[in-house]
């Protein structure tokens, strides 16, 4: 009987192969399933999220650029604090995540 545990799991089979490993993780291997270790650790990092809301507002706008969109597109984006408010981001598709930065880990 096998007293040496398996190099991959740990467990102690009743046979390991040539290299210390069980017939389960020769199996996995084989397979391309192979574990990878893991470490249960805190990490601090900081997320960009671009997300998209369709907003409805009442406005008071320029008469000149009102039937041209891009121009109605730069004036809204100078005056954003006249519909910032409108803005629920509860209505938000479309929304895009990024790790930008990593600041590290702690156990």
């Amino acid at each position: 009987m096998n007293a040496e545990p398996c190099v991959e799991c740990g467990d102690v089979p009743e046979l390991l192969d040539e290299d210390l490993i069980c017939a389960p993780c020769r199996i996995r291997i084989h397979l391309g399933a192979t574990t990878v270790e893991t470490k249960l650790v805190e990490v601090r990092f900081e997320v960009e999220e671009t997300l998209r809301v369709d907003v409805v507002a009442e406005l008071e706008v320029p008469v000149d650029i009102v039937d041209d969109d891009e121009a109605l597109q730069d004036w809204l984006q100078d005056q954003e604090d006249l519909w910032a408010s409108d803005v629920d981001p509860d209505d938000a598709h479309d929304i895009e995540r990024e790790v930008v930065d990593v600041y590290g880990t702690a156990a």
